[in-house]
């Protein structure tokens, strides 16, 4: 069976495949390509890229950094991501850590600690 994306979808699909080989550094999904270690550097660079362009927590709520995207769209951001051999944002921060604030933090903690977890200040 062959399904066919909406064009809304094929065009969001599009902007994914051009935003990531563009934007995050060569040198950064080279290393992803080959299957190195990467630099804690070069994770931060990457993370930080993502979380400009409003991509690092898409799944977190709209007001603290999610885009409120469906799962089709989560989906092709992963995959897109991928595709480029871009290092996806750290599982701990983005969903552990973050989710956990949103959800049962205080408006004091979420103001504290969402902004830099979502760009990995906490842990680096």
């Amino acid at each position: 069976m062959r399904l066919r994306l909406s064009d809304e979808d094929a065009a969001f699909r599009a902007e994914m495949r051009e935003f990531f080989p563009t934007k995050v550094p060569q040198e950064i999904r080279d290393t992803v390509a080959a299957r190195r270690h990467l630099t804690r550097d070069q994770f931060v660079e990457s993370q930080r890229v993502l979380n400009a362009a409003g991509l690092a927590v898409p799944h977190w709520p709209v007001e603290w950094g999610g885009r409120g995207w469906t799962e089709l769209q989560r989906h092709i951001w992963h995959e897109e991501m991928q595709r480029a051999c871009v290092p996806p944002p750290l599982a701990f921060n983005a969903s552990m850590v973050g989710p956990v604030i949103a959800t049962f933090g205080s408006q004091e903690q979420k103001d504290r600690f969402l902004p830099a977890t979502a760009i990995l200040d906490i842990l680096w």
